[in-house]
């Protein structure tokens, strides 16, 4: 394991997700403080905890060229590239607790201020959706779309940086075969992404997935990788406390094993943590657990 110098930044963000039916915002910004309340950050070695305010969710429902608050998650955007900024510039390991998937924007605009970076994208869902394939979408899932240059310019292009990172740059792993819109998946590998089902696990193994991470994060040419985790990618039966679960995911074990051999490359440079609701967690077992094992593969 190479020893990381953690910065934790707090990302408590709803607005790259729609509300629930009834009209109640979702829970995915009580992330942070639900991790710190079951041990997460006294557990590591944590060098400084920074908290970008949380943005006020609007009452109604506004689509800004196609994104669901476009307009406030851009600003955020910035703010929190601000901060992941200030920490690779110290060389420190920014760990970002979200919030939702739109914070994958301010990450990565972070990235394009100081290089060329990819992506390890782990998550059951491409989050691929984009002016070209959806009339409107929430920013949770279009955040990869986005960062690779679709979709709306107010997210895909701030300071004219756009694509913040180069399709050709990304590997996404844990999206479900199961998913009825395969198509977004197909167009996302046309566009160049590299895409792995999580069920290429349970074909190839986990040494044979293991082995496809560490040749994709060691091609030449890039600075680094930023690794993106979201807590969908594990199955719903062990992570029910997500907006989206779903079937077929990968287990605790089988995540420990790929994050640990990520975390083990000097190219990871960052990485950020999304879409638990703590809300959905009557117990705080599920919490816990995933605590547990963040603690883990970061130790």
């Amino acid at each position: 394991m190479v020893k990381k110098d953690i910065h934790i930044i707090h990302a408590p963000v709803n607005l790259g997700l729609s509300r629930h039916a009834n009209g109640k915002e979702r829970g995915c910004d009580k992330l942070p403080d639900a991790l710190k309340k079951v041990g997460f950050h006294s557990s590591l070695d944590v060098t400084d905890t920074k908290i970008i305010p949380k943005p006020t969710y609007p009452e109604e429902k506004v689509y800004n060229d196609g994104a669901l608050n476009g307009n406030l998650l851009a600003s955020y955007s910035i703010d929190l590239a601000d901060a992941v900024e200030e920490v690779l510039d110290t060389k420190g390991f920014p760990v970002i607790l979200g919030g939702d998937c739109s914070i994958l924007v301010g990450n990565t605009l972070a990235l394009a201020r100081k290089g060329r970076f990819g992506l390890i994208h782990l998550d059951a869902h491409p989050d691929y959706y984009h002016k070209g394939n959806r009339e409107n979408a929430v920013v949770g899932g279009m955040a990869l779309a986005i960062i690779t240059g679709k979709g709306t310019d107010i997210l895909s292009n701030l300071e004219h940086r756009k694509p913040y990172i180069y399709s050709k740059d990304v590997l996404t792993f844990g999206y479900r075969e199961s998913d009825p819109e395969q198509d977004i998946i197909a167009e996302a590998e046309r566009d160049g992404i590299t895409c792995l089902s999580a069920a290429n696990v349970k074909r190839e193994g986990l040494d044979k997935t293991t082995e496809h991470l560490n040749d994709f994060v060691s091609q030449e040419g890039v600075d680094g990788y930023w690794l993106h985790l979201d807590a969908d990618v594990l199955d719903a039966s062990i992570m029910p406390c997500v907006d989206c679960p779903e079937p077929n995911g990968l287990q605790f074990s089988e995540l420990k094993v790929l994050l640990k051999t990520l975390l083990q490359s000097h190219k990871i440079i960052g990485m950020n943590v999304t879409i638990l609701d703590p809300e959905l967690d009557n117990n705080s077992e599920v919490t816990k657990a995933f605590s547990d094992m963040l603690i883990e593969v970061l130790k």
